[in-house]
């Protein structure tokens, strides 16, 4: 799996995927899962499901059996409007063996895209000024200038691994118990 794609890495190994492609004549209202899946659904089937998408959003959508069919169904137009799903473009599910589904949308130029991205807010603690003390940057080159003076500060010139200080322990063998 890509980097910024949600789940951890076994998940693209060990859990199973789907796709399918978003039509908006088929798919606006809810999202019927491919019957040849079935046989990787929870049983019995949970009432809700969570959507995950690479932009880090989640929703939560209702998982409904109709004429032995599955579909997502309420909070699935939520994921369609959030995420601008346009007809022709490819959803790819990949399910974490219980509820969760990360979904990844792949545009028409075939790349995959992120959509409905989290925003994060800035706040203020109410000491800013106008050189922007109070910004994200300022504060992260302050913690940095922060732990560089800490390092220098524990730092000691005269050590050395060698030195009779130093203490090195060897395990040749070892026992655990649960």
């Amino acid at each position: 799996m890509a980097s910024g794609d949600v789940l951890p890495r076994f998940f693209s190994v060990y859990f199973p995927r789907f796709f399918s492609v978003y039509l908006s004549h088929y798919s606006s209202d809810s999202l019927m899962i491919p019957v040849s899946y079935y046989e990787h659904l929870p049983r019995p089937l949970p009432k809700t499901a969570i959507l995950m998408g690479t932009g880090g959003k989640i929703w939560k959508v209702a998982m409904k059996s109709r004429q032995e069919q599955v579909y997502f169904e309420r909070g699935w137009t939520n994921f369609v409007a959030d995420n601008d799903l346009k007809d022709g473009e490819f959803l790819s599910f990949v399910f974490d063996g219980y509820r969760r589904y990360e979904v990844s949308i792949f545009g028409h130029g075939g790349c995959k895209e992120i959509r409905a991205a989290v925003e994060v807010e800035e706040i203020s603690d109410g000491s800013e000024s106008e050189n922007n003390e109070g910004s994200l940057e300022s504060v992260i080159l302050e913690e940095e200038e922060e732990i560089n003076d800490a390092d220098q500060t524990k730092s000691d010139p005269d050590y050395s691994p060698d030195s009779p200080d130093t203490t090195t322990i060897s395990v040749e063998s070892a026992e655990v118990f649960n």
